[in-house]
């Protein structure tokens, strides 16, 4: 190896990590905005909003990091605006995972490719509950396995995270499901449950709290691996432990394409934000708890849940 060829190869080094300088060199100069690709009120909302609000003190410049939701096709409108927008990390966005990859998955015509998505943290998870109105005749599994008919549930559409989670939780245990879709989020078909637009809904546990508290809700079983709720079985005692965690990941990613230097800024601003001491006292009012993950990490886990649902084919078909 001559000397010519290691002064242009050092020559190339310094000028790729000149490029990789630049693209985060006065980042960010302007507002950040963090799109909620879902209604008001859920958990994806609330969890999106405390952590735009409290990063914004952690990033390089005085900026701000606006929250703005565009609900719609069960998180699908967002998520096209992600990767459509400039790949410089002026526009991020809450993912609802594994939701948001289940389109690809089965086959769907989308115009974004969750796979491209640059990711910059994890913010939460959450295990599901099935949960039913508190007037309802179904007190457990078993019930819902004799109904003698197909159970109704109400969710925000085929590709959500609980539209999936529904269809594998059948798949598995064995069960007739009919959606009713059209609801904007998780907290409105509660309500529907509630109303007796359905049978039951599947959410998160943070979404159902207060429901259960009340009264207007039952609980059937949780997927959490201890139950947090008094009276309802988890998946495992009911006897399907392979169905154990399936819930909710709340991630945040960036466009395709967008620099690392700059999603690395985003990163450890999220980090910083998730144990902040405001967003940690939040965590404990609301019971929503932070469950951080980096970009790397939050990458693996994305790969993770692809392999989880690649197992059950058959319940991601429409």
């Amino acid at each position: 190896m001559n000397n010519k060829f290691l002064l242009t190869a050092a020559a190339a080094s310094f000028a790729l990590a000149g490029m990789a300088g630049s693209a985060s060199a006065g980042f960010p100069e302007k507002d950040i905005t963090f799109l909620i690709p879902f209604s008001p009120g859920g958990g994806m909302d609330s969890t999106s909003r405390q952590i735009a609000k409290t990063m914004a003190k952690y990033l390089p410049n005085k900026v701000n990091v606006v929250p703005k939701n565009v609900p719609g096709a069960g998180g699908r409108k967002g998520y096209g605006i992600l990767a459509k927008s400039k790949p410089d990390g002026y526009t991020i966005s809450v993912i609802n995972m594994p939701g948001a990859i289940i389109p690809q998955l089965t086959g769907k015509k989308v115009n974004f490719d969750v796979t491209k998505f640059v990711w910059v943290g994890r913010m939460s998870t959450s295990p599901y509950l099935l949960g039913v109105s508190g007037k309802s005749s179904i007190k457990s599994l078993k019930d819902i396995k004799n109904l003698g008919r197909a159970l109704k549930v109400p969710s925000t559409g085929f590709g959500s995270t609980a539209y999936t989670s529904v269809s594998v939780a059948k798949t598995v245990v064995g069960f007739p499901v009919k959606f009713v879709s059209g609801y904007k989020g998780s907290k409105q078909y509660i309500v529907g449950v509630v109303r007796g637009d359905g049978d039951a809904a599947m959410a998160p546990t943070q979404t159902f709290r207060k429901f259960l508290k009340s009264g207007d809700i039952r609980g059937i079983v949780t997927f959490e691996a201890k139950s947090s709720f008094k009276g309802v079985p988890t998946i495992a005692e009911a006897g399907y432990p392979e169905l154990t965690g399936l819930g909710v990941e709340r991630m945040v990613a960036a466009t395709p394409g967008t620099p690392a230097a700059i999603a690395k800024i985003l990163s450890a601003a999220i980090t910083k934000a998730a144990a902040d001491v405001d967003s940690q006292a939040w965590a404990k009012k609301t019971r929503r708890p932070f469950s951080h993950l980096t970009g790397s990490q939050t990458q693996a886990a994305v790969d993770r849940a692809l392999g989880i649902f690649k197992k059950y084919p058959a319940a991601l078909a429409k």
